[in-house]
């Protein structure tokens, strides 16, 4: 199970479809790295799962954050809807800084739209004052993690001027983790 990561002010809660199966035995967000391997890339801070969001403000949840698939098309239009009732509900109470949907679709959901065509990466509005901001599923095969990691690299124009990621004296990457 997962529960999500949230607390009020923080600086991005990044917004996912809903749990892997994989992560959801688990119960850790992108068990397999994936989201936290492209953090680290774009300076956004030396994360390693999801037990380090809070040390630099950050949370993370689903649309659907009760229902594991290995797909999200296995999401019913009902069950989205119901999950973004629930998310904007508690976006109006927590009042985040920036809100990361990690991929067009999730955010396709949360602004009631029938497609993805015309949505672009990066930011695309606000509601209730909190920017709204869209990067690519961290997952992606057809994208390289260097295309990813420059996409996610502007949510740091977000960030506070004092903040963790940017006053760490440098991130820690293995070196199967350089920047392409």
């Amino acid at each position: 199970m997962l529960s999500s990561i949230l607390r009020p002010h923080l600086d991005i809660i990044f917004v996912g479809f809903n749990p892997h199966p994989y992560s959801w035995e688990r119960g850790k967000y992108y068990a397999h790295g994936s989201l936290w391997r492209i953090i680290r890339k774009a300076g956004l801070g030396a994360i390693y799962d999801d037990s380090q969001l809070y040390d630099y403000n950050y949370g993370i949840t689903d649309l659907v954050h009760d229902k594991p698939t290995r797909e999200a098309h296995e999401i019913t239009d009902a069950e989205y809807a119901a999950g973004v009732v629930r998310l904007k509900s508690e976006l109006k109470s927590l009042r985040p800084r920036t809100v990361c949907f990690t991929g067009k679709g999730v955010y396709k959901f949360f602004v009631g739209l029938k497609t993805t065509k015309g949505i672009e990466y990066g930011a695309v509005g606000q509601y209730e004052n909190i920017r709204l901001y869209v990067v690519p599923f961290p997952s992606h095969k057809w994208m390289t993690d260097a295309v990813k990691v420059e996409h996610y690299r502007l949510l740091c124009d977000f960030l506070p001027a004092v903040h963790p990621s940017r006053t760490e004296k440098s991130l820690v990457l293995t070196p199967a983790e350089t920047v392409e």
